[in-house]
């Protein structure tokens, strides 16, 4: 039976991509948090710092797709809303065979930056071939990414993204396993970008072959590529990548500044202290990147008053969670970091505020990204996350130059509010003829209620003496502020309607654990 149909329950998708993204979310948080403090048995704090900020580097290196995976996942999306196998099948052929000239220039690229890179943040002597080593083999780790995710952006777009997460739980196995191997033997920093080469590997081979099994019309060849697609995706993903470019100066230059005007050992303060803080920023995300594909094909159907409803309540359920993870996150990081790398890594409540703030910023506009780009508004909000992140480059030198790193973080968030925290919601209400202040009233004002009535129970929880201490203080902190918040968030931002679909299929997933497992149910489907 073709998986793949007109037919697919595109709620039944959205919360089984949901349901097992948080699964793979979890599992990650947890052994990203034990991994951490065994990794630093084995590397000191220049060390930490020094695959940090590889890490970083990788990311401003997958511009180099030039947006064209997110042109045809958008593409690919509304095209499921109205199949045409042929329109597809140029479109993945096109952009595979574009994608593989773009590889070649990213090796060659990431050789000379990997070359320059230890002279650069002014590494020790003895880190320089290390970290030179770290970095070729993440750039090929990324090569290899790229060449093949054509393949994995087709399942995505149609709404497969629950068998992604399923084999990505093995895939964790795997890499912790050969990270902790490679650290007891004595790879330092080069252990990791080792163990992540072997994920990938793994991952796109799986991706290959998912593909054709389940799209049986599947046909990638030299002679479907076509100029003008080529055109079309290149000018479509142009925009996307600037964004990303945007989004990666708004959200990852932090450390690159710190490490350049503070000090490397600062890089590893904000990395532990903000780890809690990125962590639950990805789990949010899931909420929107998740819908994305079921945005785009709604989009293709034409059925806008249908995608407005869903918009509104992605931005209640992902802001409002913004709101909640972060004010619980600031109650109890102390207490968690302090139990779990020590105290001497925790940088202070100054920073705690700054990490909080820079968490709900960022998921405030998350809902009105993913509804544009679904909707192929690039080119409006691509210019408004580029004036956001030239804004935010120049407040974090500035403000960063004379207070800290508290200052690099502050120029992020007043960044934001000055750019894209009130336009990107305009840009919103207008693809939908909707009248921007209606949108504040109905549902911003709620969100920054939520914020208000929560403010004074955070600092209260968070400066209680409770009877135990460690991590299961920092478990009790963050639950009791949580659930306080949920309680909140139910009653004051969720309407009748949808908590009755909330409820709805909360039990539907219940009665799916009674009958069988949720993880055997989906790959038997």
């Amino acid at each position: 039976m073709n998986s793949i149909s007109l037919n697919t329950n595109r709620k039944r998708n959205y919360f089984a991509g949901l349901v097992t993204g948080y699964l793979v979310t979890i599992v990650t948080i947890f052994v990203g948090l034990w991994l951490t403090p065994f990794s630093l048995r084995y590397l000191d704090r220049e060390q930490y710092a020094v695959f940090t900020l590889s890490s970083d580097i990788i990311s401003w290196l997958t511009l180099l797709d030039l947006g064209i995976s997110a042109g045809l996942n958008v593409q690919v999306a509304q095209q499921t809303g109205k199949p045409d196998q042929e329109k597809i099948n140029i479109l993945a052929s096109t952009t595979f065979y574009s994608q593989l000239l773009l590889v070649g220039i990213i090796l060659l690229l990431g050789i000379g930056i990997a070359s320059v890179f230890p002279a650069f943040i002014s590494v020790r002597p003895d880190l320089r071939s290390p970290s030179l080593f770290t970095i070729l083999l993440m750039v090929l780790g990324l090569g290899i990414s790229l060449g093949t995710r054509t393949f994995s952006v087709l399942l995505v777009a149609h709404q497969q993204v629950y068998m992604d997460n399923l084999i990505r739980l093995g895939l964790i196995l795997i890499r912790t396993t050969i990270t902790v191997l490679l650290l007891i033997k004595g790879f330092g920093i080069i252990s990791t970008a080792l163990a992540n080469l072997s994920a990938t590997i793994i991952t796109c081979l799986l991706a290959v072959w998912r593909a054709y099994r389940l799209l049986p019309g599947l046909q990638i060849r030299r002679s479907l590529f076509s100029g003008d697609v080529f055109k079309k995706t290149l000018g479509l993903g142009i925009w996307f990548s600037l964004g990303g470019l945007a989004g990666l100066v708004i959200l990852n230059l932090d450390r690159l500044v710190t490490a350049k005007i503070i000090s490397l050992a600062v890089v590893t303060t904000l990395s532990l202290t903000g780890r809690l803080y990125s962590l639950s920023n990805s789990f949010l995300d899931q909420i929107t990147n998740t819908a994305r594909p079921m945005l785009g094909q709604l989009f293709g159907q034409g059925r806008r008053e249908e995608v407005f409803k869903l918009y509104r309540r992605l931005f209640t359920i992902s802001t409002g969670g913004a709101v909640i993870v972060g004010s619980a996150l600031w109650c109890a990081n102390r207490t968690f970091i302090e139990w779990w790398v020590g105290g001497e890594y925790y940088g202070g409540i100054g920073l705690d505020i700054a990490l909080a703030i820079n968490l709900l910023v960022n998921c405030w506009v998350l809902p009105n990204r993913a509804t544009l780009s679904s909707a192929m508004v690039v080119k409006p909000q691509t210019l408004s996350r580029l004036v956001e992140g030239a804004v935010n480059f120049s407040l974090s030198l500035l403000l960063g130059l004379k207070f800290g790193v508290i200052g690099i973080l502050l120029g992020t968030s007043i960044a934001s509010l000055l750019t894209s925290f009130w336009y990107l919601p305009y840009l919103t209400a207008k693809l939908f003829n909707r009248s921007i202040i209606a949108l504040l009233i109905n549902d911003f004002l709620k969100i920054i209620l939520l914020f208000a009535l929560l403010i004074y129970p955070a600092w209260l929880m968070r400066n209680m003496n409770i009877p135990v201490i460690g991590l299961i203080g920092a478990m009790l902190k963050f639950a009791l502020m949580s659930i306080i918040g949920i309680i909140l968030l139910w009653f004051i931002g969720i309407d009748r309607e949808f908590k009755g679909q909330l409820i709805y299929q909360i039990k539907a997933i219940l009665n799916r654990f009674k009958k069988t497992t949720l993880i055997s149910n989906f790959i038997a489907k």
